[in-house]
């Protein structure tokens, strides 16, 4: 099991997140038309650490996680339930950043979760 399948698994196995979205978590896109509330995540970032000794040792993706809803409460309200699922996961992690939107395009309301996670 790859690192990002294990992440999925932990997330739609986390009854509080999937009690507002059920499996609708979508990687790097979300398909036409999807049934809202919803989340799109994808990696934007993997710098490895160089370690004291020139070895590359850990990784640390940096993942953002965006939470789309009719409004901004169910929005906030699935980002919190996103954060505490993400908090349960068994690797060491950082909550980096948190900002909210609306895309005037759908009329849709967004709120991101930026997460590094470091794992081996």
């Amino acid at each position: 099991m790859s690192f990002q399948s294990d992440v999925y698994g932990y997330l739609t196995a986390n009854a509080g997140l999937t009690a507002l979205v059920g499996t609708r978590l979508y990687p790097n896109e979300a398909p036409n038309d999807p049934v809202v509330p919803f989340i799109v995540y994808y990696e934007f970032a993997t710098p490895r650490e160089q370690l004291m000794s020139n070895a590359v040792g850990v990784s640390k993706p940096r993942i953002q996680y965006s939470t789309y809803a009719d409004t901004y409460a169910d929005a906030l309200a699935v980002t919190d339930a996103l954060r505490a699922a993400v908090l349960t996961l068994p690797y060491p992690l950082v909550l980096e950043d948190e900002r909210g939107n609306q895309d005037v395009t759908t009329g849709l309301h967004r709120r991101d979760l930026d997460v590094r996670i470091v794992h081996v």
